[in-house]
C-alpha cells in the first residue's frame, strides 16, 4: 500500500494575499492507495487528484529518493502550486 499526502499548498501559505485562496478538499489531504508498486500508486494518485489539477500535462514528478516521489502541479482555482509526497505506507 502507498500513501500520497499533501505537503505544500502555496495558496494557503499566501492566505490574505490571494483574493480567493484554494483549499485542498479534506478527502484529498491524504490518499491511501491500495496498490503494490510505485507506478500503480502514481497512476491512481493522478486519477484521484485530477479534479484539482489545472493542467495534468504540466504535472512535475521528481524522485528525490528511491522510496519517495514528489508530485507538483498548479491547482484548478488560482493556479498556484500544490505538492504531494508519494511513498510506501508503513503502519
Amino acid at each position: 500500500m502507498y500513501i500520497a499526502k499533501l505537503i505544500d499548498n502555496k495558496s494557503e501559505r499566501l492566505l490574505g494575499k490571494v483574493e480567493k485562496p484554494f483549499f485542498v478538499p479534506i478527502q484529498l489531504i491524504e490518499l491511501k492507495l491500495n496498490v503494490d508498486n510505485f507506478d500503480s500508486a502514481l497512476n491512481l494518485a493522478r486519477k484521484r487528484l485530477r479534479p484539482i489539477i489545472n493542467n495534468p500535462a504540466n504535472m512535475k514528478i521528481e524522485q528525490p529518493t528511491n522510496d519517495t516521489m514528489l508530485l507538483s502541479f498548479r491547482n484548478s482555482q488560482d493556479g498556484l502550486k500544490v505538492t504531494y509526497q508519494l511513498e510506501e505506507y508503513k503502519s
